[in-house]
């Protein structure tokens, strides 16, 4: 006499993708907050780079720069909390930039510091 043979894999499909799925979900959302904080971190260091040009190679005042920069900042939804300092160090100037890269869930916010400097050009005597 046969028996009936039961089928062992019946709701494995079920099971791997009950398993599977959070952790599919937390790659995700690591990868869109990855991807925030590069595109705050770009956005902060392109305006650090712009600011130490204006005042290096231009001779902008360091104070209405650093206002500017920050407005600018202040203006996108890139960085949070974002603050400028420019500091000349000797024949350099140094322009850091610090702020908050929002986060996909609360809480979630990543600190951003981007630091550029860049050499004074001109005669000066």
């Amino acid at each position: 006499m046969m028996r009936p043979t039961r089928d062992l894999d019946r709701g494995s499909t079920t099971l791997t993708t009950v398993l599977l799925a959070p952790v599919f979900v937390v790659v995700a959302f690591a990868a869109f907050q990855a991807a925030m904080w590069t595109h705050a971190r770009t956005e902060a260091r392109a305006v650090a780079r712009d600011a130490a040009a204006l005042v290096a190679r231009n001779g902008q005042d360091a104070v209405a720069v650093e206002a500017s920069a920050e407005a600018i900042l202040r203006a996108s939804v890139d960085l949070a909390q974002p603050d400028v300092e420019i500091t000349p160090q000797g024949q350099f100037v140094v322009v850091r930039v610090t702020g908050r890269a929002p986060g996909i869930i609360r809480g979630t916010s990543s600190s951003i510091e981007v630091t550029e400097a860049m050499p004074m050009e001109g005669f000066r005597p």
